[in-house]
């Protein structure tokens, strides 16, 4: 029995299990002392941790991991378990904790390399047992699935909790919810806080793919039920994901992991903290485009195409640069065409119609490469060919000169691995085109990953993954896919678990003050016309008129309320009083409700 127990010893006190087994212990040790009072982002607060006594308990956690590791036997490796779980302890504590906003990207980069090194050592140090690991096509599908639910829920949770907190402005959702229930009503998108006039939402944007949440919102008329579906629909790319997996005969824990990392990309996630857009259709739609074309299902195809075209008129440009895709890399001229001019011909029928009918094109957000600008995106492709230096030049330029588009296609690439642009096919690349969109601008909220503008790139980026990675030696693929796992969880835990901390403690420390917000607004008539602050509209957007107080300059509608959580004029306040209104209700640093008298 005692040579049993020495050869076990000698089995684990290897000099590389023994620095693995130190590291584990020191990495518990600080994940302890991350539980003492303080922030771990000052230099004062190691100052009173007795260097000695660090030392000490690092020392005991050693005995304490060799003695397991013993008992379990040298075969598991379970010191690399140990470093691996303590260090992503401690690198969940520091993100989601971190709370210097200006440096939570240059935080986050430095945590992911460091944790990264651990995680490349465990996954080295357990290849002959994740060679043994079989997974059957039943268990990817519920996995993935599973994973799937998972980050809906949490972006469910974030977006409901949003609303439930009065934290969702009119733009962009209160001005959605009026759209929603005008379209229950009547069937037509109309909406009078959009442009502070009725109108319909096609006449700014055309987007009948609203309709598919049309049946679910007629059942369920709540603000929540266009929040959950948006979850939905985003979460519900795991699905083409693994077909699209599967279809290039990947091996099921690689099918399973690109399911677990489209479901946690993190960009998923940050792209709904401005509540509902349309752009969450577009990773379904479009990895469902990717799957049927590589299927030769060109009928399923050109119906998800035609899905794709339904969310918006841009996104025409994302079905078109598939199409030279198609075109260029695959060499498919057939389709590529007839995709190539079905997306022309639908984007220039959408501009001829927001032209003619509508508010027009919003192409401004290209300025910068436009000259002329009577000569709209045509002097932007002009520019583009006569011009290529200035378009380089205008690629990581921002306003201010900063490096915030340096930073997005960080954010975007490296939860990824940088696998897009892992290919000797350069006409891959192609895939990669569609982040041009949003770095050839100046609009700030195209680079910034708390917006929707990066659904659709998404998708073109997954898909180039899901291509690349078969052409891959195994040890790159292993090295890359570790890359990408590190950056998507540390990102993760950056960018989104924080706000679902955020947001619970708001609901649960203030749901008495929401609930008193809603009886206040609940006591203004469901027919009655309401100017109203930017927080309350998807509260009371449920009628036929409501505009926005900041934009609404008439005094004409018969109640106005004002949001006394932020700081309101009293000359503001005074002027409706002065022009035949009175105090309905008023709490103090809340709500307070005029209605127009006679």
């Amino acid at each position: 029995m005692h040579k049993i127990i020495w050869e076990r010893l000698c089995a684990v006190l290897t000099w590389e299990r023994a620095a693995c087994r130190t590291f584990s212990a020191w990495t518990t040790c600080v994940l302890l002392t991350l539980l003492r009072e303080g922030s771990f982002e000052e230099l004062s607060f190691a100052r009173d941790i007795s260097l000695l006594r660090l030392l000490g308990a690092v020392a005991i956690c050693f005995v304490f991991y060799t003695v397991i590791a013993a008992v379990i036997g040298a075969s598991l490796h379970a010191d690399s378990w140990f470093l691996l779980l303590t260090a992503t302890a401690c690198v969940w504590y520091w993100l989601v904790n971190y709370g210097q906003s200006s440096t939570r990207f240059l935080f986050t980069l430095a945590v992911a390399v460091a944790y990264l090194l651990f995680l490349l050592y465990a996954v080295r140090a357990n290849l002959s047992l994740l060679g043994r690991l079989r997974l059957s096509k039943t268990g990817v599908w519920v996995l993935a699935l599973a994973a799937g639910a998972l980050s809906c829920a949490v972006i469910a949770t974030i977006t409901c909790l949003r609303y439930k907190t009065f934290s969702s402005p009119n733009f962009d959702f209160g001005l959605f919810c009026n759209m929603f229930y005008n379209m229950k009503e009547s069937g037509l998108p109309l909406v009078t806080c959009e442009r502070d006039r009725l109108l319909s939402h096609f006449a700014v944007h055309i987007s009948p793919v609203y309709y598919l949440i049309l049946p679910l919102y007629y059942v369920f008329p709540s603000p929540l039920t266009l929040q959950i579906a948006q979850a939905v629909a985003l979460c519900a790319g795991v699905v083409p994901v693994v077909l699209l997996a599967r279809h290039h005969r990947l091996p099921n824990p690689i099918v399973l992991l690109l399911g677990v990392l489209y479901a946690f990309y993190p960009v998923l996630s940050t792209g709904c903290f401005y509540d509902l857009h349309e752009n969450c259709f577009l990773p379904l739609f479009l990895l469902f485009t990717f799957f049927f074309y590589e299927k030769r299902n060109y009928l399923c195809m050109y119906l998800f195409a035609i899905l794709t075209l339904s969310v918006k008129e841009d996104a025409a440009v994302y079905l078109l640069l598939f199409a030279l895709f198609v075109l260029l890399s695959e060499r498919n001229y057939l389709h590529g065409g007839i995709l190539a001019a079905v997306s022309i011909g639908y984007f220039l029928l959408c501009g001829y119609l927001l032209t003619r009918f509508g508010t027009g094109m919003m192409i401004n957000r290209f300025d910068n490469l436009i000259y002329n600008k009577e000569e709209g995106l045509l002097g932007a492709v002009k520019t583009a060919l006569a011009n290529p230096g200035y378009l380089l030049d205008q690629l990581f330029t921002t306003r201010g000169n900063t490096w915030e588009k340096v930073m997005y296609v960080l954010q975007m690439l490296l939860p990824l691995g940088l696998l897009p642009f892992c290919t000797k096919r350069a006409s891959r690349w192609l895939l990669v085109a569609p982040l041009l969109i949003n770095l050839l601008t100046y609009y700030t909220y195209q680079y910034d990953i708390g917006f929707q503008y990066h659904f659709g790139i998404l998708a073109f980026l997954f898909y180039a993954v899901i291509k690349n990675l078969p052409d891959l030696e195994l040890p790159t693929r292993r090295t890359l896919l570790g890359v990408a796992v590190a950056c998507c969880l540390c990102f993760y835990l950056a960018n989104v678990v924080p706000k679902l901390t955020t947001y619970t403690e708001r609901w649960e420390n203030g749901q008495q003050t929401y609930t008193r917000m809603e009886e206040m607004l609940d006591t203004i008539p469901e027919d009655a016309s309401v100017t109203a602050s930017s927080f309350l509209i998807a509260h009371i957007a449920d009628r036929d008129v409501i505009y926005e107080l900041q934009y609404h300059q008439a005094v004409d509608t018969e109640y106005v309320v004002f949001d006394l959580r932020y700081k309101v004029s009293q000359n503001e306040i005074d002027l409706y009083l002065n022009s035949g209104y009175e105090i309905s209700a008023h709490q103090e640093k809340l709500l307070l409700i005029l209605k127009r008298v006679g």
